[in-house]
């Protein structure tokens, strides 16, 4: 099967000329325009221009541009996905939504949230997401109408995207969350001394400040995947009982027993069956009678449930991602959802202690 890619311009210059005179000719507009456009935009420190080739074999199939204005009188909107084209005998093999997708994805890189085109055509840049939001007006007088997509996303690799927030992690938690309350209704569910307690994805340590105040020698297991997270933690807790692991608590041997396994604002990131397989791992890790405490990111209904799930499934298919690959993208499960997964897993209970809105503190025993 021939390989089919989609390159930006400014990063293959040697295309310059080529995709001058590729688009001059589809669009029968002067080679002049093009040529100054792109080879300004491979020095620019502006987000725009920006221009795209598809390529097959070494052959121009198709391609597309990013830029502040289309010649029209939406001056106010930006930026602009231009010159769309893929090549007649090439065609009906969904190229044309791969550029879409790819222009979308491309502006929410260039910090965009969404992105506009112009067209004459109806009906088919709807079947893509793109929605009509009204007419303009381009250099002739014409009427043309505009659409408008919303940016997408790349999703980010678990460890990365929490390494780069690292600093500013708790402040978003306890400033812009007002997760406050929540760190101290978790604190209420340890009735009885704790010995030793398993923290998975324990970030910055937000959830063990209030456990530290009442059980001062306590021993802490940490398991994250964030190195910047866990450095955080340990310069927070100086002198402390802590015993930190950089790695996923899927691939961890998380031994036991302890007293009491604590996850929160960490397990809305994965589906049923690694969720099913870690409450496994964490029902054999507890001590006979020991709780797990679980506090989290909730949905009201199983249908929310899905529709997130759906979406992070098309944004895995779309961005290629590997099976077992772990990207941050929250899909939070109904308490009744999370309920059921650990009694499967072998715990004898599991109770909602406390909720809010979009949070749940259940409590699970063994």
């Amino acid at each position: 099967m021939d390989e089919i890619s989609i390159i930006p311009v400014r990063e293959s210059p040697e295309y310059i000329d080529r995709a001058a005179d590729y688009f001059s000719s589809k669009w029968n507009i002067a080679k002049s325009i093009y040529q100054d456009c792109i080879v300004n935009s491979i020095t620019t420190d502006s987000p725009l221009p920006r221009w795209y080739l598809m390529i097959k074999n070494n052959d121009i199939i198709g391609g597309y541009g990013l830029i502040v204005n289309d010649y029209i009188s939406r001056q106010d909107l930006w930026p602009w996905l231009c010159a769309v084209y893929v090549e007649k005998n090439e065609r009906g093999k969904a190229l044309g939504s791969r550029l879409l997708q790819h222009g979308r994805r491309e502006a929410a890189k260039l910090g965009f949230s969404a992105v506009y085109l112009c067209t004459s055509h109806i009906g088919y840049y709807e079947k893509y997401d793109w929605r009509y939001i009204g007419g303009a007006y381009d250099l002739n007088g014409n009427e043309t109408r505009v659409y408008k997509a919303d940016a997408i996303k790349e999703l980010e690799e678990m460890s990365a995207f929490f390494n780069i927030r690292a600093d500013i992690y708790d402040s978003h938690m306890l400033d812009d969350l007002g997760l406050d309350s929540f760190y101290e209704a978790v604190s209420r569910c340890f009735g009885t001394p704790v010995k030793h307690l398993l923290d998975l994805g324990c970030g910055t340590g937000l959830e063990l400040e209030r456990l530290f105040e009442r059980f001062p020698d306590m021993k802490v297991t940490g398991v994250d995947m964030s190195a910047e997270m866990l450095n955080q933690l340990e310069a927070k807790y100086p002198g402390k009982n802590l015993n930190l692991i950089c790695d996923s608590y899927f691939n961890v041997n998380l031994g036991g027993l302890y007293d009491y396994v604590l996850s929160t604002y960490s397990l809305h990131h994965f589906d049923e069956d690694r969720k099913s397989e870690l409450y496994a791992k964490i029902h054999a890790a507890l001590k006979p009678e020991g709780l797990f405490v679980f506090g989290d990111y909730t949905v009201s209904t199983p249908e929310r449930q899905k529709e997130l799930q759906n979406a992070s499934d098309i944004k895995r298919r779309e961005q290629g991602i590997p099976e077992g690959g772990l990207y941050h993208f929250d899909t939070p499960f109904t308490p009744e959802a999370e309920m059921c997964l650990m009694k499967k897993a072998g715990f004898r209970f599991a109770d909602i202690i406390r909720q809010w809105d979009s949070t749940s503190i259940i409590v699970a025993g063994k």
